[in-house]
């Protein structure tokens, strides 16, 4: 189908006189009478089919085979298989996306019980001017590669027969001619896979596949009703030969309009003009950008105007405010609200005092925290919100503080408290001590969470100058400490507070429970982390933690504590040398065999397809995300509407660092995890962002509406 919505009839297509005078939205299909001359070509592929499976199919302008980087198959191992088009000269095929004409070969796949093959990787491809349009493709001796997952079961098997029927469409500077033909391959197996003949070709092909683009670069689209502009910073190379964009929509932009390098500081904008239809918000832009001898598979969110910053710092602050909320900043309550209950007899100058260092210790580790990601993301680093979390030594150290925490409340030992800021010990220098303690423990423990419009502040906040990514830190932490502030400098909120007493030291060992939770959570993410071996260094942190907490609180003579500090160290170690000692552990986050792993190839495959695809960017240790796939996303309902609506649902694990993650996450003006976004079936219909709090009735509803939307 051509972008005027026309389809493309298989036959001849005469461009001549027709596509001089006409736009590239006038223009039918160039095939008509062809069809009935391919009628000795369809004889001739299935003579061909029948003599030999293993010889390339000779059709008019091209020759195709199926053809495998492996001599033999082995078991487990991975083996690519192609579709290669030889081409006579002035002759094309097209590429995913074939510009203002044309259409994308089709491979469907055949292969024995056990194997997966994956997408088509699409080589960067060429401009092709065809008259007044410009399509997309490829001239000469093109392969199309797909990787294909062997199971390491192939017992009594000694050859795999792989076959597919592939369709296209050859086209010149005047004519098309649509072919189709089944291909097969029959390689034997053996204990270790051997290159074939034509893995140098393969190896050249992957070379022109667009990579993921350097993580110094960053990506922004902007635009007007006419133009969109691609601006490309942190980029310090050669603008020679010009850079090139290659939508993979084709009502995107005029694929036959100049597009237009301006060079900038630090970078490049890349001017192109909006397809001629267009109407409507500037969408962000997505394909491939050719710079150089390399291309980078990009997407690139729309830019917030600089005027905006205003909404960033409104969202920022809301969203801290929501933060004291969010389960994962429950543990620090205990000690937060035993400081407010201690403070209940003190003088007013006091308790603002308290609240003044409490703040100030929430705004200084939210500086910290924003210092850190903003000079990691400038070295190159492909890190979010949260990012300290996705180290099994963070995790250990989480474990071992909540760990502590609850032995102080339960009475096993008392060392401590004074900095932890429990009951009266408040007063004097040491309270004030426990009161910015306690911010900084704030922090620490909201970082697994991000609350409502808390997202979208942070990704705004890190593709801005330092400067403005500070202020909007700052109007976050700000939220996050209000709530307090507000008590100790109001009184009429303070006398709603209980008096102290003796039910302090029940509601004190009943408090300790949630943090124990709270560690078991977090040996699981460890596991999920680092396997066995990280519960295991986990267990021993905690057990010499313990043993610590007991000596402290049952003996008084220095050799005892002498001891209890050793063990301290021991544990601190311990924790300390995870990373070293435990091998990367990847996390089957979606232990759900209901949802695919994700990748951006697999995305792309999915809606190159037509299928609709729900995407869960989630970790481990993301207190939301858990709470949101257990009450929603696993809810019968929403599972039984995604299977009735053919939704392939995908899971995105960041429980690790993963660079492909994040740069997808920054795709979506985001930086960090929960997120959730659902692709329509059409390739260019509008992609929905569901809210980061879910229920059961938001995803139902948002599946309802973009199925509306697909039938429209």
């Amino acid at each position: 189908m051509n972008q005027s919505g026309v389809p493309m009839v298989p036959g001849t297509w005469r461009a001549g006189a027709t596509a001089a005078r006409s736009t590239p939205r006038d223009i039918p299909s160039r095939m008509t009478a062809a069809a009935v001359r391919s009628i000795p070509l369809v004889l001739v592929l299935l003579a061909a089919a029948r003599t030999s499976v293993a010889t390339p199919i000779a059709a008019p302008h091209v020759q195709v085979e199926l053809v495998a980087d492996a001599a033999a198959v082995a078991p487990g191992a991975e083996l690519s298989v192609g579709v290669r088009f030889v081409l006579e000269d002035g002759w094309h095929v097209y590429w995913q996306n074939p510009g203002d004409s044309g259409e994308a070969p089709r491979v469907a796949w055949d292969v024995p019980a056990g194997f997966a093959v994956g997408p088509l990787e699409w080589p960067t491809p060429e401009r092709i001017a065809v008259g007044p349009l410009v399509d997309f493709g490829y001239g000469g001796d093109v392969l199309l590669p797909a990787r294909v997952r062997v199971p390491a079961d192939l017992a009594g098997a000694r050859t795999v027969h792989i076959s597919a029927r592939a369709s296209w469409l050859v086209c010149d500077a005047d004519e098309c001619i649509p072919g189709s033909a089944p291909l097969a391959l029959e390689l034997p197996t053996a204990a270790t896979p051997a290159p074939g003949p034509d893995a140098g070709r393969f190896a050249a092909t992957r070379s022109r596949v667009p990579q993921p683009p350097p993580p110094a670069w960053r990506l922004s689209t902007r635009g007007t009703p006419r133009t969109v502009t691609l601006a490309v910073r942190g980029f310090d190379g050669s603008l020679e030969p010009p850079p090139r964009f290659f939508p993979r929509g084709r009502s995107v932009i005029e694929h036959a309009a100049e597009q237009r390098v301006v060079p900038v500081a630090g970078g490049f904008d890349l001017e192109l003009v909006r397809w001629v239809d267009a109407t409507g918000d500037v969408p962000p832009l997505d394909g491939v950008l050719r710079v150089g001898d390399r291309a980078y598979d990009v997407t690139a969110p729309l830019a917030a105007p600089v005027a905006s910053i205003a909404t960033p710092l409104a969202f920022a602050f809301v969203g801290g405010l929501l933060l004291n909320l969010m389960p994962c900043v429950f543990p620090v309550l205990a000690f937060k609200a035993f400081g407010l209950v201690g403070l209940a007899g003190e003088a007013r100058r006091v308790a603002r005092l308290h609240g003044l260092v409490y703040a100030a210790g929430v705004v200084v580790s939210f500086w910290t925290v924003a210092g850190v990601l903003l000079a990691l993301r400038a070295g190159g680093a492909a890190l979010g919100w949260g990012f300290q979390l996705q180290s099994p030594v963070a995790i250990a150290a989480l474990a071992g503080l909540f760990f502590w925490m609850a032995m102080l409340l339960l009475g096993v030992c008392t060392v401590g408290g004074r900095f932890m800021g429990i009951g009266n010990r408040l007063a004097g220098a040491a309270g004030l001590r426990g009161a910015f303690a306690s911010g900084v423990l704030a922090t620490v423990v909201a970082t697994p969470c991000t609350a409502p419009f808390m997202g979208t502040a942070l990704g705004y906040a890190l593709v801005q100058p330092p400067t403005v990514a500070l202020t909007v830190f700052t109007a976050l932490a700000v939220g996050l400490a209000l709530p307090y502030l507000a008590i100790t400098f109001v009184p009429n909120l303070a006398r709603w507070l209980p008096r102290p007493g003796a039910w302090m030291e029940t509601t004190a060992q009943a408090l300790a429970f949630p943090l124990l939770a709270t560690v078991v959570w977090l040996v699981w993410v460890a596991s999920l982390q680092g396997g066995p071996d990280a519960v295991r260094a986990v267990a021993i942190e905690l057990l010499l933690l313990a043993a610590a907490a007991w000596l402290f609180g049952r003996f008084r003579a220095r050799a005892a504590r002498a001891v209890a500090m050793v063990c301290i160290a021991a544990a601190v170690c311990v924790g300390a040398r995870i990373e070293a000692d435990v091998p990367s552990h990847v996390a089957a986050a979606a232990s759900d065999p209901t949802w695919e792993p994700w990748s951006p190839a697999r995305v792309a495959a999915l809606r190159a397809a037509g299928r609709p695809v729900f995407v869960d960017f989630t970790a481990a240790w993301c207190v939301t995300c858990q709470v949101n796939e257990r009450l929603a996303l696993a809810a019968p309902a929403v599972t039984e509407k995604m299977r009735a609506l053919g939704v392939v649902p995908v899971r995105a694990d960041w429980t690790r660092p993963d660079a492909d993650i994040a740069r997808a996450l920054e795709a979506f003006g985001r930086d960090g995890v929960p997120l959730y976004v659902l692709y329509p079936g059409a390739p260019d219909g509008p992609v929905r962002i569901l809210p980061q709090l879910l229920t059961p009735e938001i995803v139902i509803a948002e599946l309802d509406a973009l199925t509306k939307g697909d039938r429209t």
